[in-house]
């Protein structure tokens, strides 16, 4: 029996799925996130192990049963990274290096949703990325390009936080974000939530996930002032599907273009919405969609793709199958 290790990373957590040749995912495993380049080669190859020996604990298999690996990984931005991190799967696991794929972790999210040679991505958790491919020959990844006004649910806390000043500094209306926002960062006024920022000491796992506290404000209150942030927000993340678009000369076409990413759980609707609309104001022909799979499931797939089994029914239908047992299913 051929085993698969598929790999997901990012900055916030690992995500690693053991599957058999056949599609069945067998094993899942959770452990920190990280990033070669950011917290270092061997913190983000820790996440890797622990991750995979859980995977391959719940699927009663050695790390040395694992035959076939395909990554998703965070800080695959210049050319140099994808051997690089390909290398160290190599140390870690003892797979030849030919049966090792490795792409950033946008693209397995694209893998999740669509078997097509071409599409987008646009990937919203806690960070943003965004991800384009025309016929397997053109790829092409924003990475670094992504300013940090931008980047995911970190970007959109701290445009909540500066909604909150900008209406105590009476710069726009007075607005229901406010007294939850204070309440889930700590601060007994507006003015304290500045001091902290200014100093340094809002604590950014609190800003990180202001956007849950967004998104119940407008479920309660239709709150203006916090609908205009989740559009404005959803309008400026969806510049980087248009451009990508553009890059390649694909507005006319009939491509997918796949939403991924916490963020784009968000029960608010505006959100999803207004990025929809924007997009298909510049690319009319474009079919939106929701992954059903989380990333990891991308990931897996991706290795079945070098299997060359990945588009047999009995396979497709194993995958869905325990996709959804091991709870891999967005929503």
């Amino acid at each position: 029996m051929k085993y698969i290790l598929g790999l997901d990373q990012g900055g916030s957590k690992t995500h690693a799925a053991i599957s058999d040749e056949h599609g069945n995912i067998l094993g899942v495993g959770k452990a920190h996130g990280g990033c070669h380049s950011v917290n270092g080669m061997e913190y983000a190859a820790d996440g890797i192990l622990r991750s995979a020996e859980l995977a391959c604990r719940q699927a009663g298999i050695a790390l040395s049963d694992i035959e076939q690996i395909g990554a998703g990984l965070t800080g695959v931005d210049w050319d140099f990274e994808g051997p690089l991190l390909q290398n160290k799967l190599h140390e870690l696991f003892s797979v030849p290096l030919e049966n090792i794929h490795v792409v950033n972790d946008c693209l397995i999210a694209l893998r999740a949703a669509s078997s097509k040679p071409s599409g987008c991505t646009l990937c919203a958790g806690s960070g943003l990325n965004c991800g384009v491919r025309k016929d397997a020959s053109h790829e092409y990844v924003y990475g670094y390009y992504v300013a940090d006004g931008y980047q995911g649910g970190g970007a959109l806390g701290a445009r909540i936080v500066q909604a909150v000043l900008d209406a105590e500094a009476m710069l726009c209306p007075k607005t229901a974000l406010t007294e939850p926002v204070l309440e889930y960062v700590g601060c007994s006024s507006p003015d304290e939530m500045l001091f902290k920022r200014v100093n340094n000491r809002l604590p950014h796992d609190k800003v990180l996930h202001l956007p849950k506290v967004l998104e119940q404000v407008i479920l309660n209150t239709a709150d203006p002032v916090a609908v205009d942030v989740l559009c404005t927000f959803g309008r400026d993340i969806a510049r980087y599907v248009t451009a990508g678009l553009r890059r390649f000369d694909m507005q006319n076409d009939v491509v997918e273009v796949v939403f991924s990413g916490s963020v784009f759980k968000c029960r608010a609707k505006e959100l999803q919405d207004t990025v929809r609309s924007e997009i298909l104001a510049a690319a009319p022909n474009v079919q939106i969609i929701e992954s059903v799979y989380e990333p990891i499931v991308g990931a897996v797939l991706l290795a079945l793709d070098d299997v060359g089994v990945s588009e047999a029914p009995e396979v497709l239908d194993n995958i869905h199958r325990t996709a959804e047992q091991m709870k891999l299913f967005r929503k």
